[in-house]
């Protein structure tokens, strides 16, 4: 028996230290440094605080992904019968570590000890319900009854409801002509998939169209955006840079466009309002080029996305857009210019 208690506590102590060379969420979730490295989240806590959120929301279960006529995340809305997937942290995890890394499908598997197929089956499931309930999470605010939400160089426009700009990533080149003619964009030189972002005056991303060819103009997508302009308030205004040329069509809707002042050809500088006015405008504009550059930071989109994911791909950009606004905040609220949050600041306080 002794001999037996031995080799029990021998195998015990192999399996603890088998445990710290697995990589796992229970590792990691003890250093904050660690859990944003491979997750973009803060820390543990403000992970397991969406994860809760998300349980509520489909009461644990998920339809389980067999293809794109899954009713992902809806089961609980609409009563249908048959096989769920109870959802689980260590899930979750696993799908913001491959955003975050962009590991390929068989350096995932290793890490987390899974085929390669039912790996894929998570991802598509996650990366599906992810987009439907974080845009419903952010959805675009149209009134700020506390201002001191709200950082003071935005406080000069208070009618501002969205800072938008286009940002692009590359797609894999199509065999078809018709298709490669959509895709490519003469601004990248290179096929790519393009999206609009919207910035909140609280610094969050409140919208994210959906994909188009790299061809698309900033006008077109801004005027395809339906949800976006319907959301838009009379009376309230964007903000945007010279691309978008949308001045008449956003008046017609009752909202104004905020642009920078142009010089034209006729005078050789602007005058010192104008100029004024510019650098108001360019230093507010600016946070919305610091968010799309946080959303790269999900290294997933740095590789040429694949044609054949280009069923998740419009998912895979969205949800890693929404997911920048769980990282802490670009800027202090009550500086004008950026500065690191205080200890005693949450980033829920700026959702």
């Amino acid at each position: 028996m002794r001999l037996l208690y031995k080799r029990i506590e021998e195998l015990e102590e192999e399996n603890r230290q088998l445990k710290t060379k697995v990589f796992s969420l229970d590792i990691l979730k003890e250093n904050d440094e660690e859990f944003q490295q491979f997750t973009n989240f803060p820390n543990y806590g403000v992970f397991k605080a969406l994860c809760q959120y998300l349980y509520e929301i489909c009461n644990g279960d998920l339809n389980y992904w067999r293809g794109s006529s899954t009713d992902i995340g809806v089961k609980h809305r609409l009563n249908k019968p048959g096989p769920g997937r109870r959802m689980t942290f260590e899930e979750f995890f696993m799908v913001l570590v491959k955003l975050k890394t962009g590991d390929f499908n068989l350096e995932t598997t290793r890490k987390f000890g899974m085929s390669e197929s039912h790996m894929s089956k998570i991802f598509s499931t996650w990366i599906n319900f992810l987009h439907l309930e974080l845009r419903v999470l952010f959805e675009m605010k149209t009134n700020w009854n506390d201002i001191k939400s709200i950082p003071k160089r935005f406080q000069q426009y208070p009618d501002l409801i969205s800072i938008i700009d286009c940002t692009e990533a590359r797609v894999e080149r199509s065999g078809l002509l018709q298709a490669r003619k959509e895709t490519y964009s003469n601004y990248k030189s290179m096929d790519t998939v393009k999206f609009m972002v919207g910035l909140s005056p609280n610094m969050t991303i409140n919208f994210v169209s959906k994909a188009y060819g790299g061809r698309a103009s900033d006008k077109h997508i801004t005027l395809s955006s339906d949800h976006f302009l319907n959301a838009l308030p009379l009376n309230s205004s964007v903000m945007a840079d010279k691309g978008f040329n949308v001045s008449r069509e956003l008046r017609d809707r009752g909202v104004k466009l905020i642009l920078p002042n142009y010089k034209g050809s006729d005078r050789s500088q602007m005058s010192a309002e104008e100029a004024a006015n510019c650098e108001a405008i360019s230093s507010t504009r600016i946070h919305v080029e610091r968010i799309i550059q946080r959303i790269r930071t999900f290294h997933i989109l740095d590789a040429t996305l694949k044609i054949s994911k280009q069923d998740v791909t419009e998912q895979m950009f969205t949800v890693c857009a929404y997911l920048s606004n769980f990282q802490m905040p670009i800027v202090n609220i009550h500086s004008v210019l950026a500065s690191p949050v205080s200890e005693s600041e949450s980033i829920f306080d700026f959702i």
